[in-house]
């Protein structure tokens, strides 16, 4: 009897071994669904609020070019407008002689909400510079140039170079463990902020390019000090107080969740990533201060790869997204795909403490993921109870397997109805503000488009700066902005760097559409 029992109890445990193993599969099969469903959760979450840059978008731009002069740059036609900055030289004491200093991407010295500064009784102006020719990845300076208000003239040569703002990278070290302050090679657009009109020092915010090995990029920030030249005379000129330049320091360097990391960097086929960390934009409001940036998506709000294809937002309609979706998938179409592939640029926000560390990391106002793997130069400002938002590109930096965008740059804007932290839509329907034509060999040619805010703004116009030729400021160009809509001013140029739309002027023509 015992050993019947005994051979009825060895029978069951093949059974029993089965239904716990079925029983192990179906918790670990739950728990790697629930972890995958609560990540797309997570996903969608800090996608929701998010603007996209679509490739539908993007793709009414030729039309809406074709058809109307509301987004074509002006055309001056003006030699004056050529000229290089006279007071811009730097003394070489190898060769004795005085050299050149080439300027590209510029920004105002402007008030915490965005508007250009009155710096006691000077518009101040930051420019990317190097001696001689443009050097984008090795030994870039940031320049500062000064504009008396009083004079009358405001062409190129009422800006007077004054030097490098540090004297050597890092100057003003908050500490000597910063990693990739210590690696500095080279610096990058940025922000500069009059935060107490009744000192003489700027909270500056730049693009710290830092290692030999890989394309590390920083968002750095400095305190400097801008003295009158003699005593406490102000009317007498300026000079940069290096021995002041402090609190020198990396403020953020991306976090891999919300924002690419430089170790994130992927190739794809014959296609590598774009990676951007930079272009910091300074703004406060409400007692609260922001950061916005260039940058590109991290694994928690969107990432790069197949995710890319599967999205319907990134692409626009669900039946532009199929059909686009099947033509990408196609045979020849293999580069195109690689690109999309990569695509996830974006314009980031973090917020600030008092001592602008990062007190929180915030998700992107804007992506462009399959679409483009760069947006550059984020302005953000407030202007009639709204928050505008702009971004310049490349043409050829957008996937796209038209022609007609090779060659061309854009500006592209977004508006948010419902404050800062708001979801930013499309201007214009689509979010194009402006095509340029300009070929690089042409010496007027424009690029590094910022939108300024004026100290005083009449009839809705905003100033538009770049460079010119990379080698001077170009003259600044006019935007009217009424909500939802914008339209370039197309019939007059200011001054070379002008900051206020209320200057000199000089006539013009709309670009032809090519």
């Amino acid at each position: 009897m015992d050993l019947k029992r005994s051979n009825r109890k060895k029978k069951k445990h093949p059974i029993l071994k089965s239904m716990l193993f079925l029983a192990l599969l179906l918790v670990i099969g739950t728990g790697i669904w629930g972890w995958h469903n609560r990540r797309n959760i997570r996903l969608a979450i800090n996608q929701m609020g998010v603007a996209h840059l679509t490739r539908q978008d993007f793709s009414k731009t030729e039309e809406k070019v074709k058809n109307s002069t509301d987004y074509r740059v002006p055309d001056a036609k003006e030699d004056k407008l050529l000229s290089n900055i006279p007071s811009a030289k730097q003394y070489n004491s190898k060769t004795g002689q005085w050299e050149p200093v080439m300027a590209w991407d510029s920004w105002p010295v402007t008030t915490p909400d965005g508007t250009v500064a009155n710096y006691h009784g000077y518009r101040l102006t930051m420019a990317l510079t190097a001696v001689g020719n443009r050097s984008n990845d090795i030994g870039s300076k940031i320049g500062l140039y000064a504009q008396k208000i009083s004079d009358k003239n405001t062409d190129a040569s009422s800006w007077i170079y004054l030097g490098n703002v540090f004297s050597s990278f890092g100057e003003g070290k908050a500490s000597s463990k910063d990693d990739c302050l210590n690696q500095a090679i080279g610096e990058w657009s940025g922000t500069t902020t009059q935060m107490n009109k009744s000192d003489n020092t700027l909270r500056m915010f730049y693009t710290n390019r830092y290692g030999t090995n890989k394309p590390g990029q920083a968002l750095t920030t400095a305190k400097i000090e801008i003295d009158p030249k003699v005593g406490d005379d102000w009317k007498s000129g300026l000079v940069i107080n290096h021995s002041k330049a402090s609190d020198h320091k990396t403020v953020f360097a991306g976090d891999g969740k919300y924002y690419q990391t430089v170790d994130q960097i992927q190739f794809k086929g014959d296609s590598a990533d774009s990676y951007a960390l930079r272009d910091p934009h300074f703004v406060a409001d409400g007692g609260k201060y922001y950061l916005a940036f260039e940058g590109n998506t991290g694994t928690e709000t969107g990432y790069q790869g197949k995710n890319n294809f599967s999205n319907a937002k990134y692409f626009g309609s669900s039946s532009f997204f199929k059909k686009d979706v099947n033509r990408l998938n196609k045979k020849g179409n293999e580069t195109e795909y690689n690109r999309t592939y990569l695509a996830n640029a974006t314009l980031g926000k973090l917020e600030l403490n008092s001592d602008f560390t990062v007190k929180k990391i915030m998700k992107p106002m804007l992506t462009a993921n399959a679409s483009s793997d760069e947006m550059e130069r984020p302005n953000l400002f407030e202007y009639k109870g709204k928050w505008y938002l702009f971004t310049c590109f490349w043409g050829n930096k957008m996937v796209t397997n038209n022609n007609y965008y090779l060659g061309k740059t854009y500006m592209f804007g977004y508006v948010s109805d419902n404050g800062i932290n708001g979801t930013y839509k499309p201007l214009n329907g689509n979010g194009l503000v402006m095509q340029s034509s300009f070929k690089m060999n042409d010496p007027r040619y424009p690029y590094a488009w910022l939108v300024v805010k004026p100290s005083k703004i009449v009839n809705n116009r905003f100033v538009i700066t770049s460079f010119e030729g990379n080698r001077t400021f170009s003259p600044s160009f006019m935007v009217e902005i009424n909500g939802h809509s914008t339209k370039m001013v197309t019939n007059e140029v200011l001054d070379q760097g002008a900051l206020e739309t209320t200057g000199k002027t000089y006539s013009a023509t709309a670009q032809p559409a090519e």
